[in-house]
Order: C-alpha cells, then sequence, then structure tokens
C-alpha cells in the first residue's frame, strides 16, 4: 500500500483554498445565505469554486469519467496533513447525473458536497461556526468537531491555519494506493484507511478507519 503523500503527489488534482479570507489569510469572509430567511454563511474561496466547474464540466464531457475524491488538508502540499476526505459520484442514487453535480455552475447549494445548504459541508459548518440555524437545536456532532479544529474563534471566525482543498478527478480504470483498479467509493475508502493510521488524532471522518 502506497502511502498517501507519494500517492497524492503522483495524481492529477486540482487544489485551492477552501475559504476566502481577509488579507491575514486567517479570518473568514461572511456572506447572507439563503432565500427566505437569509442566514450568514462562511464564504468558498472563489478559486474553489472556479477549479470545481472546471473539472465538473470537464469530466461530465468524458464518458470514463466517474466523479471525484476530495481532500480537506492544512499544512503545505508537499507534507500535508489530511484532515477530511470524501467523495462525489457521477451518478446519483436515483438518475444518472447526482444531483450534486448537476448544474454544477449555479448549483451553490449542493457544488459537489461543498454547497451552502443543509447537509453540505459549508452550510453545515457555517452553522457550527456562526451559529446561523437552519433549525432549531444544535449543529450537528461532526461539524462542531470540524469547527474546533479548523478554528480558533467563532465571532469573528478565524482559522488556526489556512485550509485547502485537493480534487482529484476519477474515471475508470484508475488505481488507488492499493495498486488495485477500483471505483471512486473504493479509493475514498483506501485513503481514509491510510490518512486515518498516518494521523489519528488530525483526521475528521468518523468513517471508514
Amino acid at each position: 500500500m502506497t502511502g498517501i503523500q507519494t500517492w497524492l503527489d503522483r495524481q492529477t488534482r486540482h487544489t485551492a483554498p477552501l475559504l476566502a479570507t481577509e488579507a491575514d489569510g486567517l479570518t473568514v469572509q461572511t456572506h447572507l445565505q439563503g432565500r427566505e430567511r437569509k442566514r450568514l454563511t462562511l464564504t468558498r474561496h472563489p478559486d474553489f469554486d472556479a477549479i470545481m466547474i472546471d473539472m465538473v464540466e470537464a469530466g461530465l464531457q468524458d464518458p470514463a469519467w466517474q466523479g471525484f475524491v476530495y481532500v480537506m488538508f492544512t499544512g503545505p502540499e508537499d507534507h500535508l496533513v489530511p484532515r477530511y476526505i470524501g467523495k462525489a459520484e457521477r451518478r446519483g442514487v436515483r438518475n444518472t447525473l447526482s444531483a450534486n453535480l448537476a448544474r454544477i455552475r449555479t448549483n451553490m447549494d449542493k457544488f459537489g458536497r461543498w454547497g451552502y445548504n443543509s447537509a453540505y459541508h459549508l452550510g453545515e459548518l457555517s452553522h457550527a461556526v456562526l451559529a446561523g440555524a437552519f433549525k432549531p437545536g444544535p449543529p450537528k456532532r461532526n461539524y462542531t468537531r470540524w469547527r474546533d479544529a479548523l478554528f480558533v474563534s467563532s465571532h469573528p471566525p478565524v482559522l488556526r491555519t489556512p485550509v485547502c482543498v485537493h480534487l482529484l478527478p476519477w474515471r475508470c480504470g484508475m488505481r488507488g494506493p492499493s495498486g488495485l483498479v477500483g471505483s471512486v467509493a473504493a479509493v475514498e475508502y483506501e485513503l481514509i484507511a491510510l490518512a486515518g493510521a498516518a494521523y489519528p488524532a488530525e483526521l475528521l471522518n468518523t468513517r471508514g478507519r
């Protein structure tokens, strides 16, 4: 089994900061999100939006493209600390195209799992950091873990260190760290297992470890 850093270094990947920040690189910008009930929300970095849109639109033109794996990380790219690993598959549960990827240029609420809505990463993290509740009640526990690991304060929201994301497009026939040909779901599982073994305290995934 190849180590996670070595394997990532060999892959085609698109990388950008996750969150838009002020000039200090740590204070996260916010905006009001929502049609009927406006809520304060953490703002994605425009470079992240750009690489997501470009990758998904290009991928959907390729019949072999299965979706992508993402690795949220801190630290330098050549010695990164993985913080969360996930996937977005081309096919949905009921449709040939997942709602997470459809209309990616305007689909800000879902946006390849990084959308601003409830049940999506930026929406739920915003709920945990800013208390911009979608509904009465506390934020989800896994996103309070994200908040505590990534932020030093909530008001204003200030990161401990810059947070970036690798997006790795996945095509039929590609091989994961094990060297075996696998699906998007299979390589996600391999990466979580590797990262969990190497960075047990830092990795925020709770499943697949």
